[in-house]
């Protein structure tokens, strides 16, 4: 054999080594089954088609939630982030409180929000690493999708909020008015969070402008709140003081307090309490406080509400405090909202 055709022979040699090599190696590594999700993006659901999460527990059943929860979390964080961006940009304009306090409304209400669309979640793929007895999985959730049920939520609010605006605007009972105008406030709310979640889902970020203005919308409807007059009367009251604090509510809630007759709503307030004392020493105060709104011209009941009251101390005179100020708080928290409810018929 010649020198040169045992150097050809050689670099044959070489190369069905290095073959067998690679072979053998894309064999091992195909049939280790490693999914290319673990340590990156999905290919067989990309970024730009799905969002995603990835869970990883001994148990199957934990990665799962593992997965669903790592892929909702997108959506609480993000929310978060742009409501604080937000609120970081409301905070320029001094006098805008309005709106700052419309994007806390928003940032509190974020997980009830979320339901409708983590619930769109699919378990992709499932991979057990038994060489660690872990298993990976993949949990997803289809941009296009996700995204026409958030269009139709959307859509959905602007219609309620169109209508609510056009039967205030047509309605000449102030109480009425004011029903409806927080009704289109409330619906707007709503939509400020399916559209941040729609910016999330959309893979352009883009998300759906709304046609109304939230800052606009809750300054309507505070002017009307400030239209409604109301004149108290308080038709039980074996504490004392109840009149002061319901005035006191009533002004704290938007509404104009006034003590002649040329209110348009009476609002009555009746307190019901009974005193005892138990075995160990301590004064129990239970019963009940009720209000009830009346139209001064017709006479005619607009709503009633009654709240649960049950308090209790060694001292008698604390006991009695503490009655009163449970009073304040409900009345503070909830008086607003209660008398606004007298005045709607549906909600979005």
């Amino acid at each position: 054999m010649h020198k040169h055709e045992a150097l050809d022979m050689y670099k044959i040699s070489i190369s069905l080594f290095l073959l067998g090599v690679f072979i053998i190696s894309g064999c091992a590594s195909k049939g280790s089954g490693r999914p290319d999700w673990i340590y990156g993006n999905s290919s067989k659901y990309p970024p730009a088609k799905y969002l995603s999460g990835k869970g990883q527990d001994k148990y199957q059943a934990v990665a799962r939630d593992r997965a669903r929860a790592d892929l909702a979390k997108i959506f609480e964080v993000r929310i978060q982030e742009q409501s604080e961006d937000s609120t970081r940009a409301n905070r320029q304009t001094a006098d805008d409180k309005t709106s700052l306090k419309l994007e806390a409304s928003v940032s509190r209400n974020i997980s009830t929000r979320t339901d409708q669309i983590v619930s769109g979640i699919e378990i992709a793929e499932t991979w057990h690493d038994k060489a660690r007895n872990q298993f990976h999985v993949l949990a997803v959730l289809d941009r296009m999708k996700a995204g026409n049920i958030l269009r139709d939520s959307i859509d959905r609010l602007d219609d309620v909020t169109g209508q609510a605006i056009r039967r205030a605007r047509q309605s000449d009972n102030l109480l009425r008015k004011i029903g409806l105008a927080h009704t289109a406030l409330q619906a707007q709310l709503e939509r400020e969070i399916y559209a941040k979640q729609l910016k999330i889902v959309d893979y352009s970020g883009r998300g759906l402008s709304s046609p109304y203005n939230l800052a606009t919308l809750a300054s309507d409807r505070d002017a009307l709140l400030k239209r409604l007059s109301i004149r108290t009367r308080i038709s039980a009251d074996p504490l004392g003081g109840l009149d002061d604090i319901l005035k006191a509510a009533i002004s704290a809630a938007g509404f104009t307090p006034v003590s002649d007759g040329k209110a348009g709503y009476i609002l009555d307030a009746k307190l019901v309490l009974n005193e005892n004392k138990d075995a160990q020493g301590w004064y129990w105060q239970r019963g009940t406080l009720e209000i009830n709104l009346i139209q001064t011209g017709s006479k005619q009941a607009q709503g009633s509400k009654r709240w649960n009251i049950k308090e209790s101390s060694q001292n008698r005179a604390i006991s009695k405090k503490r009655v009163r100020d449970r009073i304040d708080k409900i009345l503070e928290t909830e008086l607003r909202k209660t008398i606004i409810s007298f005045g709607s018929t549906e909600s979005p």
